[in-house]
């Protein structure tokens, strides 16, 4: 299966560059994210520090339950919820063996662990091994 496939793109879709080597398209994509990143960094980077500030400012201010809400410009409320922080994982899986409370871990597989037992020739028992493309982009 071709890479556009796999990224549901249209074969047809993906622009054809017979005239550019690797090299020169390597070359322009870290031109482009070397620009991206100026343009973040300037940009993005203050208006990002002003949004967690007025965020701030507002749950702060902003009583549990409150809304507010202005016509044409939008509404913000305060809301509070319990989260989980462990302080015992043994104790934690002790009490979801002896309960069979497996619904308390959310359903993924540590995938570096995984790729290790793979390596050793082992397999893992209801998994199987699927492979993703990844395109990793490092400036030199």
């Amino acid at each position: 299966m071709s890479a556009a496939l796999q990224l549901n793109i249209e074969p047809e879709a993906v622009e054809q560059a017979p005239t550019l080597d690797r090299k020169e398209i390597v070359t322009e994509l870290m031109n482009v994210r070397r620009e991206i990143a100026l343009i973040e960094s300037a940009e993005l980077k203050s208006l990002k520090e002003r949004r967690t500030e007025l965020e701030n400012h507002l749950k702060a201010t902003l009583e549990v339950g409150e809304k507010v809400s202005y016509a044409g410009i939008g509404m913000v409320s305060m809301s509070e919820e319990t989260q989980p922080s462990v302080q015992d994982w043994d104790a934690l899986y002790e009490y979801i063996k002896e309960n069979d409370a497996f619904y308390f871990l959310q359903r993924k597989v540590n995938g570096a662990p995984y790729r290790e037992l793979l390596s050793t020739g082992e397999s893992l028992a209801g998994v199987a091994p699927v492979k993703v493309r990844k395109l990793s982009v490092r400036k030199s």
